[in-house]
């Protein structure tokens, strides 16, 4: 057994024996944590990070953030949030950003993170991205207003205008921001909303050429890979390929919906509901066949050297909770557990 004790509280870090993470799906590092996992960022394998709610119950730690060195798991201190939830994360080295509800972003680097003052706390964003350190966009929604885009340019956050986005409605969404340059982001939201950014005017891109979306939430928007994706889907899964004008049907048959899409190069996977994951594989969305969990995955990502993280929990309904993480790869990753 390893111990290690992090920036806050304890990790206990348990190295399994031989690599089960390298077969099939893969396996689970950590299940049943108080908090739910929401997103995983792998900007290396050896550099990989999760954010989620507070635990549950609610013991003051704050939510979830967690780091992987490439040995073990590192909590950092969150308590001045306790309550919260930390919905994502962007990372490019130092500089990172994490956002969440009572219109929380957190900036700066790990041992210098600070909150954004001036932001309504009835505003929960639910995606961040970055271009570079000058061009950052977090999205989500304020009730009875409708969704909500901030931008950060030369260190300060301001709100995009209503007026210079497509229309919406106060009930409506943004849900996750992705993009591959400052004239290349994609946004996805509720009733079938894409749209793009191509570094002057954000314009609508449909996406009910070939399938019924108005009434099923987009949720999720890789723009890494071979190609950009959205996935989401309100019972049954939607998958959406980007051909450089058109939106094209790639759902798979009899799958629940999908919350999270991650890419590579050569990789491109999405989760989702009741365990669910898919993988691209010749062209086509193949689910795997054996199932990690039970629960709903909410995020994933695939790090430098090809792994395969994926988190969730029970995140259905409120209080987030029973946070699971599994990896495919061919590390051994220890077991997270916190206590």
């Amino acid at each position: 057994m390893v111990l290690r004790r992090a920036v806050y509280g304890t990790l206990i870090l348990l190295a399994g024996c031989g690599n089960p993470c390298a077969k099939g799906p893969g396996c689970v590092v950590a299940e049943a944590l108080p908090p739910g996992l929401l997103s995983v960022r792998a900007p290396a394998a050896d550099d990989v990070w999760v954010v989620g709610s507070s635990p549950e119950p609610d013991d003051g730690s704050g939510p979830a953030l967690v780091h992987y060195d490439g040995e073990a798991w590192t909590r950092e201190d969150t308590s001045a949030h306790a309550g919260r939830e930390l919905w994502w994360l962007w990372v490019d080295g130092e500089d990172q950003v994490a956002v969440g509800d009572g219109g929380l972003i957190l900036e700066g680097p790990p041992d210098a993170r600070v909150p954004v003052s001036g932001i309504s706390e009835a505003i929960t964003f639910f995606g961040v991205w970055g271009a570079s350190a000058d061009e950052v966009w977090a999205v989500g929604m304020e009730p009875d207003v409708g969704p909500v885009l901030y931008r950060r340019q030369a260190d300060a956050w301001t709100q995009v205008a209503a007026s210079e986005l497509p229309a919406a409605e106060p009930n409506d969404a943004y849900f996750k921001v992705e993009g591959t340059g400052a004239s290349d982001v994609w946004v996805v939201g509720s009733g079938g909303l894409a749209m793009h950014y191509d570094g002057t005017t954000w314009t609508e891109t449909p996406t009910d050429g070939e399938i019924e979306t108005a009434t099923a939430p987009l949720l999720t928007v890789s723009a890494t890979g071979e190609r950009p994706l959205l996935v989401g889907g309100f019972g049954n899964a939607i998958v959406l390929e980007w051909d450089g004008s058109t939106w094209l049907d790639a759902s798979p048959s009899f799958q629940p919906g999908l919350n999270g899409v991650c890419a590579s190069d050569s990789t491109a996977v999405a989760v989702g509901q009741r365990g669910a994951r898919i993988q691209r594989i010749d062209g086509a969305w193949t689910p795997d066949e054996e199932l990690l969990t039970d629960l709903d995955w909410h995020g994933c990502a695939v790090d430098d050297e090809g792994g395969v993280w994926s988190v969730g929990g029970r995140i259905g309904s409120r209080p987030l909770m029973q946070g699971v993480l599994a990896y495919a790869g061919d590390a051994k990753v220890p077991e997270l557990v916190f206590e």
